[in-house]
């Protein structure tokens, strides 16, 4: 899914009995008779609920039209009030025309009984770019995944087991491709034997679709003076996988970013960690340094980077939130962040694409209006990025380690030699270069960056380390606001009275990495005077990276060897059972640790995916090598880096 069409929202208008209205679809957003009472009796009713969710650990529902979001905080409520309720809920809805937040918040205001939700989902309604926009409410109990677009654009991308079905939007008469041969298809494909579905229409045609793809639906009581409407199950369940049925209990191999995410999101699901790492605290490695900044990758074409760096953003800005509600304060900044252009040509590429309207939110700013609105004048003019933020990442680690208190276990100090599956447990075995025993799990996820490749297992992963430099200045040392600044290199926010200045390419030399951040430093601001006698402390560190410049995550496949089967598609390369591997995140480790972290625990337990099946395979490890299969050729890792010792 590309950035290719803008979305258009939907407008505010009322009809004559007040209802919400389309204008362009000529039709109500819900019965005149009251959208709260059609939601509880078309969707909720419809579907045995709440009853079928009680005792569940996760329930998911998928909803074809997600409108003013009135059937979500229906049923959000049922949820609430339901003591015997599920862990978590997934609600997973499809919207063409999303609103804006104001006029969102303007009809969501008329209910006054929702309005707590409606005021946690308004503070995390996502900005109307097409795609996967998840919302993490209640805590993170409630997980709300919005699909901006086309209906039959995005379902397809939707890798999901859905409980139940809210088969709703605008009727079939006046807009018939949501109610397709086609879009039934799609949804059937989520399905399972046990899947129900509902929909306030009684249409004949759309009750004849539904059962010629693969639903048993049939007219019910209908909801105030639609006399009926339909509701069913699945007639025939598709073949799909069941979801993954272990003991949950994982082993991750490394406590940075990306590690101590990953304990974090699989703990808030319940699950036992054992997370292990060389040195002696977390976080000491790349993920050490004392702030990193974190913005959009924008692109022309919406590319794999920039999708994934706009959900992880969103994702790690979510859970940030809930750490510091739940006492667990990360020292951060949300303070903006301006990226310079390089070039003169960028510039202008820059200004372009602010403005032509694709990027709601995105705003180029000249070196007069950041000069106005900062305080400095920039080499150039650039990007300014108003959630743009800087982060402490071994206090994130750290606070992402003690949230879920015993479920998570460190280890310190602790490298593991070697592993080895044993088939009659189905677990990992780790042991230590004397061949001690460290700990044993069904599921063991590698975090370990490139120090992954060391192990069989992993050893023709392409994986490689860039060494890097970043230069450590006094905060009071140049006169400057709080935003970070990017560009050639870049300037982070302040933390314990000092800014970090990056990051200088490290050939072994030390001073050169050093004067190289400093004048990296001056071009990015050339009105200040940036002095060769500036006190700088520096730190060195590798960053784990991969030859696309996507991380490398989900199951690790079979390493290649003669006679490797020839495979076409993602699903059949051959995996390691229970292996999983979390790496190559490059210089993003603070974008994409909690959104990857969240992709594992959904894949292991059988939840709707964050994101786009497109991107999935993005950044699947298996991608190099099946790209190597499908030309029927031998699979040759890449050489290491040269600065990989």
């Amino acid at each position: 899914m590309a950035h290719s069409a803008r979305l258009t929202p939907a407008r505010l208008e009322l009809n004559d009995h007040g209802v919400p209205y389309s204008s362009q679809y000529d039709d109500a957003y819900h019965s005149p008779d009251g959208g709260i009472g059609q939601a509880e009796h078309v969707f909720l009713g419809g579907n045995g609920l709440p009853g079928r969710w009680q005792g569940r650990e996760v329930f998911t529902i998928v909803e074809t039209g997600f409108g003013q979001g009135l059937s979500f905080l229906v049923t959000w409520a049922a949820w609430r009030a339901d003591p015997q309720a599920c862990a978590r809920l997934h609600f997973v809805s499809v919207e063409r025309h999303p609103f804006g937040r104001d006029d969102l918040a303007t009809l969501l205001a008329r209910y006054p009984q929702f309005a707590d939700m409606a005021a946690e989902l308004l503070a995390q309604w996502p900005e109307l770019t097409p795609g996967f926009h998840r919302l993490r409410l209640a805590q993170g109990r409630v997980t709300l995944t919005l699909l901006f677009g086309d209906v039959l654009e995005v379902l397809p991308q939707l890798e999901a087991r859905a409980d139940a079905i809210y088969l709703d939007g605008f009727s079939p008469s006046k807009n018939p491709e949501l109610w397709s041969p086609a879009v039934f298809k799609q949804l059937w494909r989520l399905s399972h034997a046990q899947t129900t579905l509902a929909t306030y229409t009684a249409a004949g045609a759309v009750r004849r679709s539904l059962n010629e793809c693969g639903f048993a639906v049939a007219k019910s009581k209908g909801y105030g003076s639609k006399w009926q409407m339909l509701r069913g199950g699945v007639a025939r369940a598709p073949r799909r996988p069941d979801p993954h049925a272990t003991a949950r209990h994982a082993l991750i191999i490394g406590a940075g970013l990306a590690g101590c995410a990953t304990a974090e999101r699989l703990a808030a699901r319940g699950w036992q960690i054992d997370i292990v790492d060389a040195e002696a605290e977390a976080a000491t490695q790349s993920s050490g340094n004392l702030a990193g900044l974190m913005h959009a990758y924008v692109s022309q074409d919406d590319n794999h980077l920039a999708r994934l760096s706009r959900a992880g953003n969103a994702a790690t800005l979510a859970l940030l939130n809930e750490l510091g509600n739940a006492g667990l304060d990360v020292p951060h900044g949300i303070d903006g962040i301006l990226q310079v252009a390089r070039s003169a040509e960028q510039e202008t590429l820059q200004q372009s694409i602010a403005s032509s309207g694709d990027w709601p939110g995105l705003q180029f700013w000249s070196r007069d209006e950041a000069k106005a609105k900062l305080r400095l004048r920039p080499a150039r003019g650039g990007w300014w990025f108003e959630r743009g933020a800087w982060i402490n990442p071994p206090g994130f680690c750290r606070a992402l380690l003690a949230r879920h208190g015993a479920l998570v276990r460190f280890r310190g100090e602790t490298t593991v030699a070697r592993l080895e599956y044993d088939e009659p447990t189905g677990h990992w075995l780790a042991f230590d270069a004397d061949a001690a025993l460290i700990g044993r799990a069904p599921i063991v996820i590698l975090a370990n960056a490139s120090a992954a490749r060391a192990l069989p297992q992993a050893s023709d992963l392409p994986l490689w380390r860039v060494a890097r430099v970043a230069s450590h200045i006094a905060a009071d040392a140049i006169a400057l606001p709080a935003a970070g600044i990017a560009g050639a290199g870049y300037l982070t926010g302040s933390h314990n009275g000092e800014r970090i200045v990056g990051a200088a390419s490290y050939n072994g030399d030390i001073t050169a990495a050093e004067a190289e951040n400093r004048a990296a430093l001056a071009a990015l601001l050339p009105e200040q005077v940036i002095s060769d006698a500036l006190p700088m402390t520096n730190r060195l560190c590798h960053r784990p990276a991969s030859p696309d410049r996507l991380p490398l995550v989900g199951a690790l496949p079979q390493p290649w060897f003669e006679g490797y089967p020839r495979c076409h598609q993602p699903a059949q390369i051959p995996c390691q059972p229970g292996l999983y591997g979390a790496l190559g995140f490059g210089a993003r480790g603070l974008s994409w640790s909690v959104l990857t972290g969240e992709i594992l625990a959904c894949q292991l337990n059988g939840e709707p995916l964050p994101v786009e099946t497109a991107l999935i395979r993005a950044i699947d490890p298996a991608r190099f090598l099946l790209r190597a299969l499908r030309r029927g050729e031998a699979y040759q890792a890449p050489s290491p880096g040269d600065d990989d010792d």
